[in-house]
């Protein structure tokens, strides 16, 4: 038995019990009992006014015990304390008045301590954990020296105190025994669980530093020292704010409910609330010191809401906080990424390519160390398929990082929860589709035109195996809007398919079995077909038809009249009757030959618009558009998001992702390792198609 514990047994002993004991003198409280019955607080709240009080009374040493009877169930709570006790001579004017303490004159206790409380009401808060509460004091009076007094309350005469005679004590130690029985459900359920060093530990931190206070609950002392990680001081300035402020962060070794305590400048805690900041992986309290608090105590539960200046101390000492442990995120990720690089378990192994790619990391390295107290522990194939599953989950499902994290990692609910919130909120996922996309067509943007530039390879493209090929899984070259629909077929088959896109339900099934024909009875073949629907008007179509020329290839008279005769053929279907639609006929090729270049941009016209004209019906426009101004208005499109990216695509980049998107129609010169010694079937066929002197069309529909 420890001195502490035999002297609360001795005290117990010779007490006995005070309401059979001697004369009793019954105290009335001159207040409503409905206020009276406000100030019986929460377990969690009773139990720190009991701990402030002993320490208010310079006590060095407080035991929490519980007592439990022959089946079980919780008897008594009793906090004990070897303070100086209740002063014996003023016991009645203080039980008997509400708001009267001895601590409203005096900042100090008698051993210089800061007083944390002066309102006379917390002797009710025991109540907010059993119905009946006994207050035993040995303290020293004036006129009797050393005696000994009991105090009893219940929670069904709320205005009422019983308080015993004196009694001498010559022998016995100072202090207070505070005995809580027939605890209410809410009380024992408290005092059974965890939750109650996980409340007390981090409330009275400072004070069992600052005071050597030793703290006990149920035999088991609470030792900062041996939970406590780090500890640091951060002074702040806060302007029009007078008064210094301190935040004093204690980093616990174990999981531990965040706090944050609003503080008086001796760190006496008059609020408690959370930090509402995010730092994955860190379990800490912190409190902020500083004596406006003190005066403005009633506003503290206000929080965010609280005036000023409160409110401002509470935000800086957040953002202090935020780059407390900003700063050491960075040091910790240095040196486990450092760690993981040298093992070999970091699943990224280039340097990022652009600010896609760092922000995908930035945000892997943080779920990352946040994990780390659980992912070190494995052995090397574990952890790396950890940090892999990580990588995984952030680039491509944001909402499964949760489960990894809780299921597959162990990290707790609340680790779980704040992490994921985390990812969700940078929107990452979102990030990364768009990024991945934006730097492909800058990739594909560089490579086309070193297709379209390089003299060799200009002349080994052709229109129809590759080129076409390449540009129907990239059609936002030519205008973002617009979708492909069709690909290499009959422009009967194109309107066959899309019937119900253009509007024309009324055609007759033999009316869609019939080929489109030119003036000469050719069949005009679409590569491709990309629509757009204007929304706003259901009749309302727009297509646009490319045809392809090599890079070798110039526009030329002969290549005009054919895309004319394109534009005449479409328009004079009857097919397309009844339909408000705009057509644009494209042909693209290397250059337009000086001798037409005059044909373009008569009157108002755009400079490469030939015509522009109504038929049928339709409005139809006509262009000759050069690979160099495509590559040109689709980079220019790009500028926005390149320099946003920060990213400046190789040729070598380019290429290879030309490599790896449309390898299977490239030419055999431009894939690595390729047998230059025979021609392969590619190369057969683009020598087929060299000798082919119509274009390749895509129709590009909207």
């Amino acid at each position: 038995m420890t001195k502490r514990t035999a002297r609360i047994a001795a005290l117990d002993e010779a007490t006995g019990d005070p309401c059979h004991a001697g004369r009793m003198e019954t105290l009335d409280v001159v207040v409503e009992q409905p206020h009276l019955a406000t100030l019986a607080k929460t377990p969690k709240v009773a139990l720190a006014e009991l701990i402030w009080n002993a320490i208010d009374a310079d006590a060095t040493a407080i035991a929490l015990e519980v007592e439990f009877g022959a089946l079980g169930g919780i008897e008594k709570l009793t906090v004990a304390d070897d303070g100086t006790g209740i002063a014996p001579d003023d016991r009645k004017q203080t039980f008997g008045a509400l708001g009267h303490s001895w601590k409203r004159l005096t900042q100090q206790s008698p051993g210089g301590r800061a007083l944390h409380g002066a309102k006379g009401e917390g002797r009710w808060a025991a109540l907010g954990v059993g119905n009946s509460v006994r207050w035993t004091s040995i303290s020293d009076s004036t006129a009797d020296g050393r005696v000994r007094f009991s105090i009893t309350a219940n929670s069904a005469e709320l205005k009422q105190f019983r308080v015993s005679e004196l009694s001498p004590a010559p022998d016995a130690s100072t202090g207070v025994t505070v005995e809580i029985a027939n605890l209410t459900s809410r009380g024992a359920s408290y005092v059974q669980s965890d939750a109650v060093i996980e409340d007390l530990l981090p409330t009275f931190a400072l004070q069992i530093e600052q005071y050597g206070l030793q703290l006990s609950w149920r035999g088991h002392q609470l030792s900062v020292e041996a939970l406590k990680k780090d500890q640091i001081d951060i002074p702040l300035l806060v302007e029009g704010v007078d008064g210094a402020i301190t935040v004093t962060v204690i980093e616990w070794k174990s999981a531990m409910r965040r706090h944050l305590y609003l503080c008086d400048a001796s760190g006496n805690s008059l609020h408690d609330m959370k930090p509402s900041i995010h730092a994955p992986g860190y379990n800490f309290t912190a409190y902020i010191k500083w004596s406006g608090f003190a005066d403005d105590v009633d506003m503290l539960a206000l929080e965010d809401g609280a005036p000023e200046p409160v409110k401002s101390v509470i935000e800086a000492s957040r953002d202090a906080l935020r780059q407390h442990f900003a700063a050491k995120d960075d040091e910790r990720s240095a040196r486990l990424i450092r760690q993981w690089r040298d093992e070999d378990s970091y699943p990224f192994r280039e340097p990022p390519k652009n600010r896609v790619e760092e922000a995908a990391r930035g945000i892997f390295d943080i779920v990352a160390v946040a994990a780390a107290p659980i992912v070190e522990k494995t052995d090397f194939a574990a952890r790396k398929l950890s940090l892999e599953l990580l990588k995984n989950a952030v680039e491509t499902s944001p909402s499964s990082v949760r489960h990894i994290l809780e299921e597959v990692l162990n990290l707790t609910a609340e680790e779980a929860d704040e992490l994921s919130d985390l990812i969700k909120k940078t929107s990452l996922g979102a990030l990364l589709r768009v990024g991945s996309q934006v730097v492909g067509r800058l990739e594909f943007l560089t490579g086309l035109e070193e297709i379209i530039n390089d003299s060799v390879l200009k002349k080994l493209v052709t229109e129809r195996r590759q080129l076409h090929r390449i540009l129907a899984e990239e059609t936002w070259v030519f205008r973002e809007e617009y979708a492909l629909t069709a690909d290499d077929t009959t422009l009967r088959t194109a309107l066959k398919a899309h019937t119900g896109l253009l509007g024309r339900h009324d055609l007759a099934p033999g009316d869609l079995d019939l080929p489109v024909m030119d003036a000469d009875g050719r069949i005009v073949v679409v590569d491709m077909m990309l629509s757009r629907v204007i929304e706003q008007s259901r009749n309302h179509r727009e297509h646009i038809v490319i045809e392809l020329k090599r890079p070798s290839i110039s526009i030329g008279q002969e290549q005009l009249a054919q895309i004319e005769n394109y534009a005449q053929t479409v328009a004079a279907d009857t097919r397309f009757a009844a339909i408000d639609t705009v057509w644009e006929f494209w042909i693209v090729g290397d250059k337009i030959d000086d001798r037409i270049k005059h044909k373009f941009g008569q009157g108002n016209l755009p400079d490469d618009v030939y015509q522009d004209f109504e038929q049928e019906g339709h409005h139809i426009t006509i262009r000759a558009v050069t690979w160099a101004r495509i590559i040109q208005d689709a980079r220019h499109r790009m500028t926005f998001v390149k320099d946003a990216l920060g990213y400046d695509p190789s040729s070598e980049a380019s290429i290879d992702y030309l490599r790896q998107r449309h390898g299977k129609v490239l030419p055999s010169v431009l894939m690595p390792a390729a047998d230059m010694t025979a021609p392969t079937a590619s190369e057969n066929t683009q020598a087929a198609d060299a000798r082919q002197e119509q274009g390749t069309f895509m129709t590009v529909s909207g």
